[in-house]
């Protein structure tokens, strides 16, 4: 029987996310990769929901790298880039949203988020706020996230979809909404991301 590190458990797992997405990952598929028993999965990761948990971490720590600056002035435009970097590392796998989505921080999530921290006390913060702020956007980027990766699972944008939806209208007024609306949600999605960010660093400068 083969012999295999953590590493190789959660790299493969990473690789059966990328082929298909959170259904991918079952203990069976990812021992058969391996050429393993599932039975030896369980020296590595005690639980499906450890290995989820050390998925989202490595996710984080391989695509979320930006370091916080040493001018305090320029909060504002790292606190953007920070969640923008944090965004993408999501969108780099399939369901990547809905798999960090109720992850607990483990020890190397909590070493890349106490310099961030720190580094918001130091530009005039409380750490309770600094704290919140950071959750808040974490929490804010999940939900952006899982809502453009769901939307892109259920192709609910596709013409066809969006024609059907449109012939269920009576109401001009509220056709021409939806259309506007579906339009920011197909190609200024990004946008939209950077409009709630700015609106939550307004409420942070009026707190």
């Amino acid at each position: 029987m083969a012999k295999i590190k953590r590493e190789e458990v959660i790299d493969t797992a990473l690789l059966l996310l990328k082929e298909g997405g959170l259904e991918a990952i079952t203990t069976r598929r990812l021992a058969q990769r391996l050429g393993v028993e599932s039975s030896s999965l369980y020296w590595h990761v005690k639980d499906k929901s450890t290995l989820l948990g050390e998925m989202a971490a490595t996710i984080i720590a391989r695509h979320h790298t930006i370091k916080t600056p040493e001018d305090t002035q320029q909060w504002e435009k790292w606190f953007i880039d920070n969640a923008c970097s944090f965004r993408n590392a999501l969108l780099t796998y399939p369901d990547g949203a809905m798999l960090h989505a109720g992850s607990i921080p483990i020890n190397n999530d909590l070493s890349q988020l106490a310099p961030k921290i720190e580094y918001l006390v130091r530009a005039g913060f409380s750490e309770k706020e600094a704290q919140m702020a950071m959750l808040t956007t974490s929490q804010f980027t999940i939900g952006c996230v899982m809502e453009e990766q769901t939307r892109n699972k259920r192709g609910v944008l596709k013409s066809a979809s969006i024609e059907k939806f449109k012939k269920c209208q009576s109401d001009p007024d509220i056709d021409t909404l939806t259309s506007d609306i579906i339009n920011i949600i197909e190609n200024e999605v990004q946008d939209a991301f950077l409009f709630g960010l700015n609106l939550i660093i307004k409420g942070l400068k009026k707190g």
